[in-house]
Formats: structure tokens, sequence, C-alpha cells
């Protein structure tokens, strides 16, 4: 049986609306989020997640994220963004990992 690739949405109270967070393969429990300079969150040295897309991510049985810059992919695990704390800066909660 094939399982279908899934778009993941939040909403963003900063823009209003639901923004794609990015896609979740079942098949092999990765998430991959896309991403542009203008994501990258200097005050924490990387990039950030919505909190609500990781907890729908967990339930899914996500193990890897994946995030796609210009100048390639940065592979972890989903347990590693776990262990962050939660902050806002007024696009939601988020958790955010630093970029190596």
């Amino acid at each position: 049986m094939k399982q279908n690739n899934l778009k993941i949405y939040c909403y963003d109270p900063k823009k209003s609306k639901n923004i794609l967070a990015g896609t979740y393969y079942p098949r092999t429990y990765e998430f991959s989020k896309k991403v542009r300079k203008n994501h990258f969150m200097v005050k924490e040295h990387g990039y950030g997640i919505q909190e609500e897309v990781l907890q729908q991510l967990k339930i899914l049985g996500c193990y890897y994220i994946y995030i796609y810059t210009k100048k390639g992919a940065i592979i972890t695990c989903l347990e590693d963004w776990l262990k962050q704390p939660i902050k806002n800066y007024g696009h939601g909660n988020q958790r955010f990992l630093g970029a190596k």
C-alpha cells in the first residue's frame, strides 16, 4: 500500500494565516523544510520550527528533519529539536536548533 507524502501547515500569528512548514515522508519517517537566508535566526544561530509542527511530527512518528538551504542540507533528529526550549519571537511558539 502506497503512503502519500503529507504537506504540513501551521498558523503564523504575525502573518495571520496558515503557512506551509514542509513535507513529511511517512515511508522514510523524514520531514523536509526548504529555507531561504531570511529564515535564519541570527539571535539563535540557526533555524526554527513551530512547536505545533514538531508535535505533529512526533505523533506521525517522524525521526529525521532535513532543512534545505542554498548551501546544502542540515540533517537532524526530531528528538534534538524537542530538547530545545520553546521561544516566541512573534511568529508563534518555536524551537531553534543551531546550524552546524
